[in-house]
């Protein structure tokens, strides 16, 4: 009961209540000695575990030779970690893959070259030569198509100014008459003697622009890594002897155009027919064949007389039908006397 309340009381303001007990504790000392066996007596209580099972065989031999194991572990980690290192070595050592040297000219001649050195396990190029000017591609095109004489390039590898490695290329030279200029060969590849490869890269209009070369060369390792420069020497005309050399194909061409075109009128002119004796009569032209400069009978003989004087003929004979006089001899020879008119066309008998 608090202070107040017991003021209260005393004061006659409340009743009096009874106190409530207050709950007291006491600590008694024990007076019987404890052990530490006791603290633990619970574990005679738990069962004891399992045994283990036995090894198996793998285990055993694996206990066996566990320190055999772990050397060879061991040594296996050192022999890769050597390999790797000397790998690195080597692989820092080994030549260049590709060198590529730039460009050189022959100035006489108007030939730029352009160079790439490689290493595939030995010494290889790639030379690809073009003229330097558009304005000397005909002259270019028309020696390497058809040269005058055999062609051949001289490469030389430098290390700063001496020269290391060098290589003779004797180009292609195949002897082979005129082709024909309005149906151009297609350009496959060739080999020289030592095995190079050769290519002609053609422009769309049909000139030959590059020469692409490629393939081994005598140049050991050592040489190899010094590689800096280099330069090319050629028997390859000079300008003017190109210029005058493409005149001569030209003038050649022309010719060979003219013999070609006229052989395809040859070709298209019937074989006439053998006679007997002369023959000689009356007919009707009924039609023509301007494409092949023939003429066509009501009685089925054909006339030819060619294209050019089909064209050219007078207006009376260009009017179908037309009646005739023809007087033929042995060798087909004719001639057509147009009925009405003085005017007469010589033409040959062909069916």
């Amino acid at each position: 009961m608090s202070e107040a309340d017991r003021q209260g009381g005393a004061d006659g303001n409340t009743s009096e209540q009874p106190a409530l007990p207050v709950s007291q504790y006491e600590v008694v000392p024990s007076t019987r000695k404890s052990e530490d066996t006791d603290l633990y007596a619970f574990r005679t209580e738990i069962p004891p575990p399992p045994p283990p099972p036995p090894p198996t065989p793998t285990q055993v031999v694996f206990e066996q030779n566990k320190t055999l194991l772990v050397a060879v572990a061991v040594g296996a980690a050192v022999v890769l970690i050597m390999v790797l290192v000397a790998w690195v070595v080597m692989r820092k050592d080994e030549p260049t893959a590709y060198i590529d040297l730039g460009s050189s000219n022959i100035t006489a001649s108007g030939l730029q070259g352009r160079l790439v050195a490689r290493w595939l396990g030995s010494a290889a190029y790639e030379l690809r030569i073009d003229p330097i000017s558009t304005t000397e591609l005909a002259g270019f095109s028309a020696v390497v198509d058809d040269p005058p004489h055999p062609l051949s390039v001289t490469i030389r590898f430098k290390a700063a100014s001496s020269i290391v490695c060098q290589k003779q290329i004797l180009l292609p030279f195949n002897q082979r008459p005129l082709a024909d200029p309005d149906h151009p060969e297609t350009i496959l590849p060739q080999k020289t003697f030592d095995g190079d490869t050769v290519q002609n890269v053609i422009t769309t209009s049909g000139k030959i622009a590059e020469i692409v070369v490629s393939g081994p060369v005598n140049c050991p390792e050592k040489d190899y890594k010094l590689l800096q420069g280099w330069d090319f020497s050629s028997n390859f005309p000079l300008i003017a002897e190109q210029d005058d050399w493409l005149r001569r194909l030209e003038t050649a061409l022309a010719a060979e155009r003219r013999r070609l075109a006229e052989e395809r009128a040859r070709a298209l002119i019937p074989k006439s027919i053998p006679l007997a004796a002369p023959i000689e009569g009356d007919d009707i032209i009924v039609s023509d064949n301007p494409s092949r400069g023939t003429v066509m009978t009501s009685t089925g003989k054909t006339f030819y007389l060619g294209r050019d004087v089909l064209r050219a003929a007078p207006t009376g004979w260009q009017v179908f039908p037309v009646s005739i006089h023809f007087r033929c001899d042995t060798r087909s020879f004719c001639t057509l006397t147009h009925y009405g008119t003085s005017t007469y066309l010589s033409a040959r008998l062909v069916r």
